[in-house]
């Protein structure tokens, strides 16, 4: 990829917050009122590519961020979202949502998703030797 628009766009004035590893800023186009990323400073494409003292600083500032919107405005709670790998959005890197959740959003209805087959019995097996 050439241009990563976490990389190369996001103006300082609009971070809201930073921890060492991430920084946080209002979605350009929100899912929902007051809706937050949390980017990676450094270019990961892929959770598994990043460290776990890095993940950690992620699930602090995520917990910041929760507590912040669950206990200073009126949510019934937060949705963390986070895409990986080959379904990240073109030009961007390693991110997390934090979507606020209100009353009767109706968030879960709006998904819509194409029911595709795995193989159960080979996902549980294979989950039991992690």
């Amino acid at each position: 990829m050439t241009h990563c628009i976490f990389c190369q766009d996001i103006q300082p004035e609009n971070i809201l917050a930073e921890s060492p590893h991430f920084f946080a800023v209002l979605d350009i186009d929100p899912i929902q009122e007051g809706h937050l990323l949390l980017i990676s400073k450094e270019h990961y494409m892929n959770l598994r590519e990043i460290p776990s003292a890095v993940l950690l600083d992620l699930l602090e500032l995520e917990k910041k961020m929760i507590a912040l919107l669950e206990d200073e405005f009126d949510v019934l709670g937060v949705s963390v979202i986070q895409n990986n790998g080959k379904v990240m959005d073109v030009g961007t890197h390693f991110h997390t949502h934090i979507v606020p959740r209100y009353t009767d959003d109706q968030f879960w209805e709006h998904q819509k998703v194409l029911p595709t087959k795995i193989d159960l019995n080979q996902l549980i097996k294979k989950l039991a030797l992690l």
